[in-house]
């Protein structure tokens, strides 16, 4: 009598397994085929997203070389160069007469209220003579292509520097908010993504 017992009992614990491990693959297919769930991503935002950068002189420096670079590979006949130091300087050669003459632009930044960087001509030196700087400013202006968001005011012996129009609107775009040239140089920018 014991003997049937175990085997009722064995033949129920197998039935109840085998409806475990249907019920289980069951369970698995159907988790298997229902749809993925998907984060809810927030709502970008219509306006660019930005982020607060601070860089000093070495970074300034390493920042406008890159991009000169990037526009020389273009303009095979640009050859000037900008640097930060106790002022900001453009400094390349200009043919005068037939003949290539070094020219150093010492400038003076100051941020503008809409975030460009005005950069006011205080020396200029052509080799050895000291000229207007309005002169060169002029020439650089006429005789080369300059990047769209630098603008050469030869008249008021400054250059404007439109930071905000370096990416682009569907590119990164930037914004000064501060200028310190003591020491290693305090420069503040803020940089914005624009949302797709």
């Amino acid at each position: 009598m014991e003997k049937a017992k175990e085997k009722k009992l064995f033949k129920y614990l197998f039935i109840l397994l085998v409806i475990v491990l249907l019920g289980g693959a069951f369970y698995a297919w159907k988790q298997m085929n229902s749809e993925t769930v998907n984060p809810q991503m927030g709502t970008a935002s219509k306006n660019n997203t930005p982020i607060s950068v601070s860089l000093n002189k070495k970074q300034i420096n390493a920042l406008s070389s890159y991009y000169l670079e990037k526009f020389e590979k273009k303009e095979k006949n640009m050859d000037y160069k900008f640097w930060v130091d106790k002022q900001a300087y453009v400094y390349g050669k200009i043919t005068i007469l037939g003949s290539k003459v070094g020219y150093l632009l010492s400038l003076d930044p100051h941020l503008l209220s809409n975030g460009d960087v005005e950069l006011t001509a205080s020396k200029l030196e052509v080799g050895k003579l000291n000229v207007p700087p309005r002169f060169v400013i002029g020439y650089v202006g006429k005789h080369y292509n300059i990047p769209k968001w630098v603008e050469l005011d030869s008249k008021n012996s400054r250059i404007i520097l439109h930071v905000n129009k370096l990416g682009g609107k569907k590119e990164l775009s930037y914004q000064a908010n501060k200028i310190d040239m003591n020491g290693e140089g305090d420069f503040e920018f803020k940089v914005l993504i624009p949302n797709q």
